[in-house]
């Protein structure tokens, strides 16, 4: 696995963020959707993702003589199951949920970048709140969400209904000394 500083680069972090969800993209895809970004600088930011373990080839074949090269987020940073997550040092953490939460910005970056986007009718939400809360109440209160999750999980395409995202992050503070 590998370290979260090779993602600070606002470059570097654009391009996983393209890539989440993603079997493969090439380089010149990557630069079809970051038009922005001059593609020798993507080939360069590329080389130091993949030499950092962030990103792997995920398929490569043979285009005019050349080797064309696809790749893909490491499928442990994308969705670690909790066995791999138990593996992680402190470091590796910090990796996997800085992806995690580019994740999210690249969400809501779509989102505010389509149209008129209309927080309110559109029923985005984004807060925090603080709780006292016990390990066997944490444990019902997220039974109950996942209850009602899975219901919702059920739902097919329909009338009215449109596809929405919940992420949830859930972290017991770290309380300072005499607080």
């Amino acid at each position: 696995m590998s370290d979260s500083s090779a993602l600070l680069h606002p470059v570097r972090l654009r391009i996983v963020q393209t890539l989440l969800g993603e079997e493969g993209l090439t380089t010149r895809q990557l630069h079809t959707r970051l038009p922005d970004t001059p593609i020798a600088t993507l080939y360069r930011h590329v080389s130091h993702l993949l030499r950092h373990g962030l990103i792997e080839v995920a398929a490569e074949q043979q285009v005019g003589g050349a080797s064309e090269k696809a790749y893909r987020l490491d499928p442990d940073l994308a969705n670690p199951g909790p066995e791999a997550l138990e593996k992680l040092s402190a470091e590796e953490m910090l990796t996997v949920f800085t992806v995690f939460a580019s994740g999210l910005i690249s969400d809501f970056d779509r989102y505010v970048h389509t149209g008129e986007p209309d927080l309110h009718a559109d029923r985005v939400s984004f807060a925090q709140a603080d709780l006292w809360a016990s390990d066997e109440e944490v444990d019902d209160f997220a039974e109950t969400l996942m209850a009602e999750l899975q219901r919702l999980r059920r739902n097919g395409p329909g009338e009215g209904r449109r596809r929405r995202r919940l992420t949830t992050v859930l972290v017991p503070q770290v309380e300072e000394e005499g607080a």
